[in-house]
Order: C-alpha cells, then structure tokens, then sequence
C-alpha cells in the first residue's frame, strides 16, 4: 500500500509543483490522491477506519516525497501527522468525525485565541496562522488560552471544529512552501463544547493505541524530515547536473570539479547522517511506547535536538549544492532554488528554530525545559 502511494505521489509531484505554486495550494490531482489513499488516516488505529501505519514508515514516506516536492510532502506530512490530535477526543466523538477518508485537520494548537468560560464550554474567538493543507481539510484545530481563578495563570486548551465555522484568509504568499496553503483563519464567538478541548503532548490520551502515546518531538521530527528529503533532493539534482551539463570551453567538467565533489559527498554525508540519527532518537521512543514504558525527558531531549539538528544539516546541504551548481541553481528548471527557499521555510518553523534547540540545551544542563509541550 504505502509502496503505491509512495510511487503515485512521486511521480505527480514532478509534474505539479508549477502548478502548486500557482495556486498556492495542493494541487488538485494531488489531493484526490490524498483521499483515495486515506492519507489523513493512515497512523490511526484499525478501530477508527485507520490503516495503523508504523510511525517510522510514515517518516519515509514524507522523505520520499520531499525529494521530489517539499511543499506536497509538507501537507502530506501535516495531513496524516495532524491525526494524532484524534486521540485526545472521547472516542465516540472521534469515530463519528474520522468515519470517511475526508477527514483532514489544518491549523496551529499554538493557544493565540482568547476563550470565555460558558456553562459547558467556552466562547472562544481568535486569528491563528499557519493552516497547512486547509483548503482539503474538514476540521480546524485551534489553540486558546481561559482566565483561571485568580491569582491563578491563565490555562492553554487547544480544540477541533468543523472547518465551516471559521473563515479562511487568502493571504499565503511566500517564498518557501509556496504550494502549502498554509494560510490564515479566524472565528469569532465559536461555541466550543468542553469535552472537545484538551492539552495536546500533555493530557493523557482517551484512545488506547501506542501511536496516541507519541511526545510532540514526534511533530518536530515529521516537519524536519520534510527538510531531509529536499536536501537529498538537492544532491541528487547536483548529480544529474554533473552528467548533462556541458562545461564552457577551458573548464574543468562539473564532476572533475574538487569543489563540486566535496559538496555533493559532504551533502550526502550531512543528510544521511541526521537522517539516521533522527530515525533511532524516534525509533527508541517508539520502542518505549510498544512496551509501555515512560518517555523519559532524556529520549523527547534527544528526538527534538536530532530534528533541529536534521534540518539546519539540510540547509547546509542545499547551500552546498546550490554553490556547486554555480548559474544553474538559479534556473527554474533545475532543484535548486526551489530547494534554496524550501528548506529555509521549513526551517523558520517555530519547533526548528534557534529557541528550540536552546531549550534542548537547559535540559542537557539539568534545567527544566520552557515549552510545556516538550
């Protein structure tokens, strides 16, 4: 199954990036494939329609792809890795909501909205950013903070409603990620049921499946593997580039080129090596999971350092490649700047930024991580 997808994905990425960036969304060849290979459902559990696919092959999957297409690997990332949210619903919500393949969630669970305490739930409105994917998406997730009592902080909930509550803002234009859609929405007076609230990575799951149990440096290291397939798409790109490329009279050929061999070797060197070493930091917290043991703070510590780690060892690639390909990286029709401003978007997300890593760091001190869902 996830062979077949893998190849259909491909090989439409090749042919549609154009036509993402256009639209500034998934294109719609490719989000018919989403649907007919019930991507959004592809980590849940047999008991939710899901199709139970091992975490570790999903994060393949997202490479594979990234190679050929960051901003459709991104949604594909974002499409089934958004399922785990489910988990934290009671179950006979989730059921209900996650019946049919149509069952994409965008949106951010960063609390930004403001919520009111109302008998039963909140009144909540609020402006959220970052909606990857929300132009094929039937539900929204949101985060928002409620006053306490007083002299109490204020708490943080992050919820899901249906997508036609809330009103989509066309205002993605970038650099990066073009094809993402990940634009903004806004809701003003939503009435939010509070058995439909929960803290994501801190709550205790309401569904008993292992892969509910996964810490958020599980998230980091999906958006991270989006960086380490465009990387290695990069060097593969310098690879075919050294074989066409005619080189002008009294130049050196390109794969004769000292500089241009140590770059694609140290681009290789750079995402191979942050790919493995994100693959165990994740496939040990797995592991844990299967057999029911703590996450201990050491294992979600290493999963976030090897993700930040992955996609700043990304950029480093592309840059390499890029300088390589000389005047040809410029060119539309080569990987290159396509690569160049991808990964430098995937990199600006807030779990990969500087911060994150320093916040790694308190830990390896013996200090008490800042963000509460680490």
């Amino acid at each position: 199954m996830l062979d077949q997808l893998r190849d259909e994905l491909s090989k439409l990425a090749a042919v549609s990036r154009e036509e993402g960036d256009r639209l500034r969304k998934l294109p719609p060849a490719v989000a018919k494939v989403f649907l007919r290979h019930d991507v959004y459902r592809l980590l849940l559990p047999t008991d939710l329609d899901g199709a139970a696919v091992d975490p570790l092959d999903y994060l393949q999957l997202v490479e594979d792809v990234a190679r050929i297409d960051g901003s459709i690997a991104w949604n594909f990332a974002i499409g089934a890795g958004s399922a785990l949210y489910v988990g934290y619903l009671p179950v006979d919500k989730s059921s209900t909501m996650f019946a049919d393949p149509f069952c994409g969630i965008a949106g951010a669970y960063a609390p930004i909205g403001r919520g009111e305490p109302l008998s039963g739930g909140f009144r909540v409105s609020g402006h959220w950013s970052w909606a990857s994917g929300v132009a094929d998406a039937r539900w929204m997730v949101f985060g928002f903070r409620v006053p306490s009592d007083e002299g109490q902080p204020e708490r943080a909930l992050t919820a899901l409603a249906s997508r036609e509550a809330f009103r989509i803002l066309d205002n993605w234009h970038t650099s990066g990620m073009r094809g993402t859609g990940s634009t903004d929405y806004e809701v003003e007076n939503l009435f939010v049921p509070a058995e439909m609230t929960f803290r994501m990575f801190i709550d205790e799951p309401r569904h008993p499946a292992p892969v509910f149990r996964l810490p958020g440096a599980f998230f980091s290291a999906a958006v991270a593997t989006v960086a380490l397939g465009i990387a290695r798409g990069a060097a593969e790109g310098l690879i075919r580039l050294a074989h066409d490329k005619r080189p002008l009279p009294g130049r050196t050929v390109l794969p004769q080129q000292a500089y241009a061999q140590y770059a694609v070797a140290k681009a290789l060197a750079l995402v191979e090596s942050a790919s493995a070493y994100q693959r165990q930091a994740i496939a040990d917290i797995w592991r844990q999971i299967l057999f029911r043991e703590e996450i201990g703070l050491d294992l979600r510590a290493r999963a976030r350092r090897a993700s930040i780690h992955a996609a700043e060892a990304s950029a480093e690639a592309v840059d390499l490649c890029c300088r390589a390909a000389g005047g040809n990286a410029l060119r539309q029709s080569e990987p290159f700047e396509r690569a160049l401003r991808d990964v430098r978007a995937v990199l600006a997300h807030i779990v990969l930024q500087r911060g994150a890593m320093e916040d790694v760091g308190r830990t390896d001190f013996g200090l008490e991580p800042l963000w509460p869902t680490f």
